[in-house]
This record gives structure tokens, sequence and C-alpha cells, in this order.
């Protein structure tokens, strides 16, 4: 008896440090269906405008998503376009931590990244900027990503622009992210 009740705080506790993650993935998707869904329902009560607006913003929730699971759970190591050296691991739990020049070295980490501004081709040519706050004018850490095929470039993020972008390899991030 005594060993059931402590079996099933353990076993809760390990759905919480899990769930986040999946959690995360599951309301992207269910925000974009949403999304889609509402485009529809304008569409056929003849609301043009306001579908057109819900169509495009589906199709941004949808390029978003996509360049996020593109970059999420891995490390980026590389050098900027300006000749900064650069180190960036990005995790599927929303945290995150980079390294910018050398000699001092700007450190940095969050607890949260979001893609935003996505100029977005296909699923292997996009830019976009990763920030810590969906609207710039919050301020806080931003900066810039582009993939090409498999090459990945990183950059400067400012205001909804990315420049000065620098080839990056990629790889998983492995115990830089918590499980």
């Amino acid at each position: 008896m005594n060993l059931a009740r402590i079996a099933i705080p353990l076993s809760i506790g390990l759905m919480a440090a899990v769930a986040p993650t999946a959690v995360a993935d599951v309301a992207a998707t269910n925000s974009c269906a949403s999304i889609q869904k509402k485009a529809k329902q304008a569409a056929k009560s003849g609301k043009k405008a306001k579908a057109k607006r819900l169509k495009q913003r589906y199709k941004t929730c949808k390029s978003e998503a996509t360049i996020q699971s593109a970059l999420a759970g891995y490390t980026f190591t590389g050098t900027r376009g300006d000749g900064e050296p650069v180190t960036i691991t990005l995790c599927d739990d929303g945290t995150w931590s980079d390294r910018i020049g050398s000699s001092p070295a700007a450190l940095g980490s969050g607890t949260t990244w979001v893609v935003r501004y996505p100029k977005f081709s296909s699923a292997s040519k996009w830019v976009a900027q990763v920030a810590e706050f969906k609207d710039r004018t919050k301020g806080g850490w931003s900066v810039g990503f582009a993939r090409n095929g498999d090459a990945f470039e990183f950059g400067i993020a400012s205001f909804d622009e990315v420049s000065d972008l620098g080839p990056v390899t990629r790889a998983p991030a492995g115990a830089a992210c918590p499980a």
C-alpha cells in the first residue's frame, strides 16, 4: 500500500517533466488547425477579407512550426557573416544558450524562444528570426537563421530583417538540452 502511494506521485512527476515538449508541439499544431478552421468558416460565410487574412495567418503559423522543428534540439556552431564565432543551442523545451564572439565572448541563456518574421519558400529554404518574444517591440534576445538545403546560416536580427549571415554546422544538442 505504501509503495503505491510513492509510485503515483513519482509517475505524475515524470509525466510533468516530459509533458511540456509534447504539449508545446500539440498546441502549435492545434493553433494552426484552429486558424485554418476559422478561415474556412469565414470563407463559407462570405467574409472574403477575413478569410484571406486568416489564410495568411495559417500559412505563417505552419511556416513558423516547420522552422521551429528544424531548429529545436540542435546546437549550431560556426562564424557569423561579420566574422564573429558563434555557438547557439535551441532546446525542444524552449530553453536556449549562446556564445557569440571571442575576447570577450558574450554569453546568454533563456527559457523561451520563438520563430518570428519568416521568409519561407519551402521546408529547406527559409530565413527567419529566433527571438525571446514574438513582438520585437518588447526587446529581448534575437538572432537570425537561414536554411538553404542542408546548409544552415546564422546572422544578426535587426528590426524584421536578418543580415550578416555566415555558415554554421548543426549537431544534435544532446546533453546541452534537458531530457
